[in-house]
């Protein structure tokens, strides 16, 4: 190509003119807005001006401008194009500006009526249509508008002039940084592809706000020139949550649209959002192959817009008419023009070659559209100029110019435009829907579309070579610089202050240096709400209505960062650490986690110069009781799963070793980690106006620090150590319930269902008769009894729950509900309190009485007031003296004070609380305590520092708290396809799109009423499923929404299995879970699937191990069998590896657990010394975790020694030395150690290492163990060894019962119990197997329906609304799988629906019978079939037997009736089993039952290879192949 500057200046003259005909003859000369277009069309006015248009228009002027800059511009050109393009982005922040009022309102609130507006009046810019008229909201508009503000800037053009604008810009930030949990109407205006307004979360929109956010952020809009104010600052949390979400989402665009050709504005020019290469391609490729024509690429599937067959007289789609619009979308040649700059950008010619080939022949010539037409005739008939008598040139006595001038309007002949989209015609419609690609299509009347003729010029400019990729990128976002770089680590930098001097004083002797916020001078630390504060004056213009930032957290990412203001210094506390609002970090264990999560979190997100730093303040509260056992008077390893103050240190001790969890970390004094650490400006905050007054933004900064309030509550008596005893004493209150049960009462149910058997394993009705579930659930519900079942309290070892609680009767409900109060009192079902005086704990009186019967006597003894009611009645043991209190019924309130001033029991307290609160609300006051709200939150600090959850839980609930990144958990779930169910029955509500913190609260707490503490432990679960998905996503693979009540019972199960209880007491140690209990049993729930048939890891407090302690008490029936009631799955294998770095050698401890293949969790923190794990030799669980630090305390080796004794015979002890453990290693600990088996220990020297797999009891040398000396600087070898676990339990339970087990229990089930507890607990969470949805939508697509029961799932028009891979499919099949109470016969239907699926698809000559496809029959004629083939597989004998241990006698008095109908319950529970693979699966029965009662084999008799039905039976078993439910 010619390179002669007389040769680019011919090309860039070409090019001016065509941008001058094209876009900038339509530009207002008054408000420097272009229209869309010129075109009035059936389908709108297009003269107006949309945002997105006018920034994609004015791209090909300011390309142009840019390339004019490289030639020496004689006729200011280059001045006059970019002067157009700043009039152009100032037209529209003008028009913006306009609407300040509704930034400001949209901040808050989200709202789609306070959006900004999406066009404007060109000539004005005006609004021109109601907030209700139009889909306004459109963040990636606004985003566009402000990433080429970034870029225009960064090149060098000044768009912003005043500090007005720049405030104005700054809360264009806030007003979409929020995208990720914003559903808008997207790129086409219209919301969810059926066109009834409804807005979505929409991955184009994300991207273009992560491309603008990541643009804008550190932009100086006023260049060179510019001082620290006109610097635009976004927060790097407010990044990475879209940024996460974009890529979480891809290449999904929305709910209702599986794909969309807007994301390639986001994949690559102009947003280049995506950082993951392999993402961009896999996005790319799915655009090109599912959207792709002749003519241009379908905007999504199923459009409808301006297809000949559309109805132009409505917005909206009627039910079923999208199906019509099927193989006739329109094609837009606008994304070809995206293809060849995106192929010009990643300069892959191959790409740009095949798009401009494509695009040339749908190119339209300007000769032939009309505008122009009309511009050429006008020229030609222009009147010729002649010279008057005084030489003057004259048209008409009008001056003029003797120069005959080419009209700007008007491009070279010849110019070509592209037309916006191309339609079918309507005669042609049938045929391409037969035949794709067949038919011609034509273009519309709107040509040129103005913003994707500026996207071809740009492409023109570039590949004629007068423009370059790196002019139009200035800020080089194709190079994608915020993705991490290959090979670089992320170092985290990692301060520990303590709370005071005295706890410094304490951690110092545990070897733990630490600084005070006194010793950190000349920096500044500050609470996280200080930095908040600080940001919400970012912005602030009183002159438009704006407030700045809202007040919204500051994230991890933010505080990260140590910041500078004038010189002076600060470092602020990670928001995590919050304790304000939520209970969660007040448990050090899950503190622990978080750290080792947001280390994670940091290490993968920071892309900042500088490294990360991170400020930890320990207080008393977290480490302020730790004792020696000396001094203690209990073994803090005995529950180890409680120590937290001791797990928190051992971490905080480890992370001098550099590592945690895989990220690098350096601990270090905070002035000596300055110079690397990355620095933020807060300048912003000092004004031209207050300069030198600095004591206003100094006291922000320095924020408040949190100040215990005083107590008014009476506690318990502290030990002679002055700490509190560790577990107290009982309630004093006899209660049923905690609960709320306001949305049930009303129904006649006063049973949570929290506490319900809900799930049944009876056999859905497969007569005509059956019902739904919906119906099923009222049904149920109504016979639930009134209270719970009377049980034997001395095998509850809840705390909390009094060992003489009533056992006879029923107390009814406990509800704090004020607006049901009046219905429970006229329905005579109040909540009680049922109170026995004799067994409080009163101020100044002696030891309890346990039984009085003259109840003024006990007035008198126990110095009651007047006004308490004691009545008497009389139970088994005698009289008992008791003070009812029914919730809502204020007659007992001044008794109620009277005893809550003398009262010292918590449990008491907060129950006499709850019924203050029932009665007159939270700001009641009492006396001289205070209001009810403020006791309420003394209680609940005090059970925070208890560590009594229970209770936290219920003021929680109380006092309705909501934790602070519910929000954002919340919204990482939506995002991720992961819709929300709240509540139970007719109370579910399913969230879909985001919401704001207090409407997201208020719903949870208006739906999870059924028990005072479920509200708080649902947004516990809200928050650590979304913790989970960000680290973990492949756990929720098949899961497609989350119904937080199915959740709960599901970990209610697992409780019940472990610990074999009911559901009342299995619901009862759920809430006294700490929330890192809680967030393990959750975790060890979602990983099922993949941990088939091990037990909960012990971390949650629930060891298997008392089964085999207790056995011969509880488990042993009269005929000396062993029958394990809670059905507990036991490994047969277990592995155990170990591995010692000493210090020398590595300065690791390493242990790890596999049973069956599955690894378990080890849940105690390494640190020096010796790392102790105890398991049960009988099913391997964890029973023990600990840490001894026997370098630094000789009471640390007293501890090892005292828990070595604790452990019984045989039980596996692992013992691995990290760093140093022989330093104060006492003769009773080498003992100890040789007691397991050691032979070396003696041999240890200073920082060896060391590692033990021992036995309790076994001898010296018998049991592997490995010794290096620390002069050889390498770890010892990485012992393993494999035990027996079937051989252990046989030789056990030989010697407890004589070998004999029940047949029932002992190996009849056909997979041990492991299939059937595996699809209870998928079926309990929604899990479906990979393709599932898509499979179900071929089998509706080939038959009339699919019904379950009552429940029929229509094909039409369930097919021609949804596509294959819509997630709003998805969700209309699992609404309709609601219908099965089973949670394990859902899952027998999926695997059915999987097995249909795939004889369809393996045998294409097959058809279903007319008809729908009836699932309950199908799984009922498999079930049958297996129970006769099993029947006769057995021995009459061992089947009868069987029958009657399992059945009830009711049904089969002697079990000689081995018929299906009279054992169904039982052959259902064989049955879900049974393995899924080989012949005798559940696919195999599934496939037979299936061809047999659902599929025409008509085409058999044109097989003359077949030699009968039942061959042809089993060669489409065959093809139907297994299905992995994974």
């Amino acid at each position: 190509m010619p390179s002669s500057r007389r040769y680019v200046k011919d090309r860039l003259d070409s090019y001016y003119n065509e941008v001058s005909a094209i876009i900038l003859s339509r530009q207002n000369p008054a408000s420097g807005l272009i229209p869309a277009s010129v075109a009035i069309t059936t389908h709108g006015d297009y003269r107006d001006a949309w945002i997105r248009d006018n920034v994609y228009s004015i791209m090909a002027v300011w390309g142009l401008a840019l390339a004019y800059r490289r030639i020496d511009d004689d006729a200011g050109r280059a001045y006059e194009l970019e002067h157009a393009t700043i009039k152009c982005m100032r037209g529209i922040l003008f028009a913006y500006m306009r609407q300040s009022h509704k930034v400001e309102r949209f901040k808050n609130s989200q709202d789609v009526l306070d959006s900004l507006h999406a066009k404007y009046n060109t000539a004005t810019g005006d609004t021109v249509v109601g907030d209700r008229e139009w889909g306004h909201l459109q963040l990636d508009a606004t985003s566009l508008f402000l990433l080429q503000l970034a870029q225009m800037t960064a090149s060098g053009m000044l768009v912003i002039y005043t500090m007005d604008e720049v405030n104005f810009i700054q809360n264009l930030v806030f007003y979409i940084e929020r995208a990720y949990r914003t559903p808008d109407y997207g790129v086409w205006e219209r919301g969810d592809k059926l066109n009834h307004g409804m807005a979505e979360l929409n991955s184009s929109s994300i991207g273009m706000v992560v491309a603008a956010l990541q643009a804008i952020n550190g932009i100086n809009l006023f260049g060179a020139r510019g001082g620290p104010s006109s610097v635009i600052h976004v927060l790097p949390d407010e990044i990475t949550r879209n940024y996460t979400t974009l890529h979480s989402a891809l290449p999904r665009e929305s709910k209702s649209k599986e794909v969309d050709a807007a994301v390639l504005s986001v994949i690559s020019f102009p947003a280049f959002a995506v950082s993951n290469p392999k993402l961009v391609a896999k996005t790319r490729n799915e655009i090109v192959k599912k959207l792709g024509g002749k003519y241009g690429f379908k905007r999504f599937l199923k459009d409808g817009h301006q297809t000949t067959v559309e109805d132009t007289s409505r917005l909206y789609y009627n039910a079923h008419e999208l199906k019509i619009f099927e193989g006739i979308e329109c094609e837009w040649p606008l994304f070809y023009t995206y293809m060849i700059l995106d192929g010009l950008f990643r300069d892959d010619k191959r790409q740009v070659e095949e798009y401009r080939d494509r695009l040339e022949p749908l190119l339209v010539s300007s000769a032939f559209v009309p505008v122009f037409q009309e511009v050429e005739e006008q020229h030609s008939k222009r009147p010729i100029a002649s010279k008057t008598r005084n030489g003057a040139l004259s048209t008409s006595g009008r001056r003029n110019s003797s120069v005959v001038r080419r009209p700007r309007n008007l491009p070279p002949s010849g110019t070509k435009l592209v037309p916006e989209l191309y339609i079918v015609a309507l005669e042609d419609v049938d045929r391409e829907r037969e035949h794709p690609g067949s038919t011609k299509r034509y273009a519309n009347e709107n040509v040129p579309l103005v913003w994707a003729q500026s996207l071809y010029i740009l492409g023109s400019l570039i590949q004629d070579d007068l423009l370059s990729p790196a002019e139009l990128d200035p800020l080089n976002r194709r190079f994608l610089p915020f993705r991490p770089k290959e090979g670089s680590e992320v170092v985290v930098q990692m301060v520990f202050l303590a709370e005071n001097a005295e706890l410094q004083s304490k951690l110092a002797t545990f070897g733990l240096e630490t600084q005070t916020i006194e010793t950190c001078a000349p920096i500044t630390i500050s609470p996280p709400s200080a930095l908040r504060d600080a940001y919400m004056s970012l912005g602030e213009n009183s002159k438009l209505g704006l407030s700045g930032r809202p007040n919204r957290p500051v994230g991890t990412l933010g505080t990260a960062k140590l910041y500078r203001c004038q010189g002076r210094l600060y470092a602020f506390l990670p928001h995590f650490m919050d304790k304000e609002e939520f209970y969660l970090v007040s448990d050090n264990n899950y503190l622990v986690s978080m750290v080792e999560q947001e280390l994670a979190f940091v290490k993968n997100h920071w892309w900042y110069s500088g490294r990360p730093t991170m400020v930890i303040m320990l207080t008393n509260e977290m480490l302020g009781g730790i004792v020696s056992s000396k001094e203690s008077e209990t073994q803090r390893w005995r529950y180890n799963h409680r120590d937290s103050k001791r797990n928190l240190l051992n971490f905080v001790m480890s992370l001098r070793s550099g590592m945690c969890g895989g990220v690098r970390v350096r601990v270090s004094r905070l002035t000596e980690i300055i110079s690397t650490a990355c620095f933020e400006s807060l300048d912003f905050m000092v004004s031209p106006e207050s300069e030198g007054e600095t004591e206003d933004w100094h006291s922000v900064l320095k924020g408040e620090w949190h100040n215990p309030e005083i107590q008014k509550l009476q506690s318990e008596t502290t030990h002679e150590n002055g700490h509190p005893p560790r577990t107290p004493r009982g309630r004093s209150l006899r209660r049923r319930s905690s609960g709320e049960m306001s949305s049930f009462v009303s129904s006649g149910v006063t049973k949570s269902p929290l506490k319900s058997p809900f799930y049944t394993e009876e056999p859905m009705s497969y007569d005509s008769e059956s019902i739904s579930l919906r119906e099923q659930i009222e049904a149920n519900m109504a016979k639930l009894e009134l209270g719970p079942a009377a049980t034997d309290t001395s095998r509850s070892p809840v705390r909390g729950i009094s060992s003489n609680r009533a056992t006879r009767g029923t107390l009814g409900v406990v509800t704090g509900s004020m607006e049901r109060i009046n219905d429970l009192k006229a329905d005579g079902r109040r909540g009680s309190y049922t109170f026995d005086v004799n067994d409080m704990d009163l101020k100044g009186s002696q030891a309890s009485v346990t039984t009085v019967a003259d109840p003024e006597k006990l007035r008198s003894d126990q110095k009651l007031p007047q006004n308490v009611v004691i009545s008497s009645e009389r139970n088994g043991s005698g009289l008992t003296n008791v003070l009812t209190l029914n919730l809502g019924d204020s007659s007992n309130v001044q008794a109620a004070i009277e005893l809550l001033n003398v009262s010292t029991n918590i449990y008491d307290q907060i129950d006499l609380l709850h019924y203050l609160y029932s009665c007159h609300g939270l700001d009641f006051s009492i006396g001289q305590l205070g209001t009810t709200r403020s006791l309420l939150e003394e209680v609940y600090t005090k059970a925070m520092h208890m560590k009594e959850w229970s209770i936290v839980r219920q003021v929680a609930g109380l006092l309705k708290k909501s934790v602070n990144s519910l929000t954002s958990n919340v919204s990482d779930l939506l995002i991720r396809g992961k819709p929300i169910g709240i509540g139970f029955g007719s109370q579910e509500y399913f969230i879909t799109n985001p919401l704001s913190p207090e409407a997201l609260s208020e719903l949870i707490y208006k739906h999870c009423a059924s028990d005072v503490r479920e509200a708080p432990l649902v947004q516990e679960i809200l928050t650590y499923l979304g913790s989970l998905i960000r680290s973990t996503a492949t756990i929720f693979d098949g899961i497609q929404r989350i119904r937080t009540y199915f959740f709960i019972i599901a970990m209610r199960e697992e409780i019940s299995r472990l610990k074999g209880c009911d559901e009342e007491e299995a619901v009862e140690h759920m809430m006294q879970l700490s929330p890192y209990e809680m967030k393990m049993l959750l975790n060890a729930v979602l990983s099922c699937k993949d941990q088939g048939d091990s037990s909960a890891d012990s971390s949650v407090g629930l060891s298997t191990t008392y089964r085999w302690r207790n056995i011969s008490e509880r488990e042993l029936t009269h005929e000396n069998k062993l029958k394990m009631t809670s059905n507990v799955i036991l490994p047969s294998k277990l592995v155990v590896k170990a591995q010692s770095g000493g210090n020398t050698g590595g300065n690791f401890a390493k242990i790890d657990i596999i049973r069956d293949k599955s690894q378990a969790l080890v849940s105690a923190i390494f640190g020096r010394g010796l790392n102790v794990t105890v398991l049960d030799p009988l099913d391997g669980a964890i029973i023990e975790s600990a840490s001894f630090d026997t370098h630094f305390s000789s009471s640390e080796s007293y501890e090892f020694v005292k828990m070595i004794e604790h452990v019984d015979v045989g039980s596996i002890v692992v013992v691995v030395a990290q760093d140093d453990c022989t330093e104060k290693l006492s003769q009773a600990a080498k003992e100890a150690c040789e007691s397991l088996g050691s032979a070396k220990i003696r041999q240890l020297q200073f920082r060896d290492s060391w590692c033990l797999i021992g036995e309790k009891g076994a001898t010296q040398g018998s049991v592997p163990e490995a010794h290096v000396p620390s002069s050889e600087n390498s770890p010892t070898p990485m012992l393993s060894h494999t035990f027996d676990l079937v051989a252990k339990r046989k030789k056990t339970l030989a010697s407890i019962s004589g070998g004999q087990v029940s047949v029932y229990d002992g190996g009849m089930m056909p997979s041990n119990g492991k299939w059937i507890r595996r699809r209870k607990n998928d079926g309990a969470l929604n899990r479906a197997p990979t393709e599932f949805y898509s499979r179900v939508w071929k089998i509706l697509s080939k038959c009339q329906g699919i019904v379950i029961g009552r429940e029929f799932l229509p094909s039409d028009p369930t097919v021609s609304e949804r596509t294959p891979e819509e997630l709003n499919f998805a969700l209309q099949v699992e609404s309709y799988l609601d219908v099965i109470r089973d949670p394990a016969e859902r899952q027998i239907c999926v695997e059915c629906l999987m097995v249909i699926s795939r004889m369809v698809e393996r045998n294409p000559e097959i058809q279903i019978n007319s008809g729908p496809l009836d699932l309950t029959k199908i799984i009922r004629d498999a079930i049958a079939s297996f129970w006769v083939k099993w029947v006769s597989s057995k021995s009459s004998e061992i089947v009868t037997a069987f029958i009657s241990s399992a059945e009830s006698p009711a049904l089969n008095p002697d079990g000689k009736n081995t018929s299906f109908e009279k054992n169904e319950r039982l052959a259902r529970r064989l049955f879900f089993d049974l393995a899924q693979e080989g012949n005798e699966g559940t696919m195999s029965y599934l496939a037979k039952s299936s061809v047999r009662l659902s599929f025409d084999l008509s085409w058999l008799d044109d097989k003359d290879n077949r030699a009968s039905k039942g061959e042809a039976d089993d060669s489409m078993m065959k093809n139907g192949g297994t299905v992995n439910v994974e």
